[in-house]
């Protein structure tokens, strides 16, 4: 599918007038006052990662989704998506500062590698400072010193990824989790509910009773939250047909799409992408 990827190498050129920077398997823009006009950061623009996101909010607050699930993060949080996750950004508040960092690996492949957010105690905050200032300080320093680099972005991805382990784990049931995860990679062309009550070994009917207790959305409003999500993807970053995007998406037929869309948008899927 001609999806088009929001790469390293995107980013490098959408944010070279500010001031981000590529070492090794690791990008990065250090403080980055927003609003800004960088296109992946724009409200209301669903898209796909290419690479991980790690997310430092400095100051203000940022509304997003990750997956489908929405996040509001103030000062002294941070999230951190995952490859193919599916983001958007809703608000940026006023005066808002973030460090955004992308990677490509995992320095640990045992530690925590899904999509969460987490409040940083000032202990833990002291520390991902520490490292955004120890990284700032190498860029500065004549000659190359891409290891020592890369060395300090696997530490700060290893503390980040620890502090995942110390969310409690009330905060998700892990049906729901587990279908809102199977949701967000099948949610383009697996429509029933039937599927992901069987990939979750439950029935269709307990599957919605869990949705029920822990989201104010029924099983279904999910599913074309996903459909959605993936409709507008699609009508952004490429060129492709509307009855192409309706095939890809397991329409029957174009104008059931079309209708499925401004059902849910309140314009069609010409008029989405002629405003973009």
């Amino acid at each position: 599918m001609p999806i088009r990827p929001l790469a390293i190498q995107n980013i490098a050129n959408e944010l070279s007038h500010h001031g981000f920077h590529k070492v090794g398997e690791y990008g990065f823009n250090f403080k980055l006052p927003l609003p800004s006009d960088i296109p992946f950061l724009l409200t209301g623009q669903p898209y796909r990662l290419a690479e991980g996101r790690l997310l430092v909010v400095h100051r203000g607050a940022i509304d997003m989704e990750m997956d489908l699930v929405e996040h509001h993060l103030e000062a002294g949080e941070i999230a951190m998506a995952m490859p193919d996750s599916l983001a958007m950004v809703n608000r940026i508040g006023d005066d808002c500062v973030i460090s955004i960092v992308t990677f490509s690996r995992f320095p640990n492949a045992n530690g925590c590698q899904e999509c969460f957010v987490v409040r940083c105690d000032e202990e833990a905050w002291l520390r991902i400072e520490q490292f955004i200032n120890m990284i700032t300080m190498q860029m500065k320093r004549k000659g190359e010193y891409g290891e020592i680099l890369s060395r300090l972005f696997d530490a700060l991805i290893l503390d980040v990824q620890s502090l995942c382990s110390e969310i409690p784990s009330a905060q998700n049931d892990a049906f729901m989790h587990r279908f809102l995860q199977l949701l967000s990679k099948e949610g383009r062309v697996k429509h029933p509910i039937e599927f992901y009550a069987d990939r979750l070994c439950i029935t269709p009917g307990y599957l919605s009773t869990l949705v029920k207790r822990h989201s104010a959305m029924t099983t279904l409003q999910w599913i074309d939250r996903a459909l959605v999500r993936e409709a507008k993807v699609l009508l952004h970053h490429t060129q492709m047909p509307i009855a192409e995007i309706a095939d890809a998406l397991g329409f029957a037929t174009p104008s059931f799409f079309v209708r499925f869309f401004r059902q849910q948008t309140g314009s069609t899927p010409l008029q989405f992408r002629k405003k973009q």
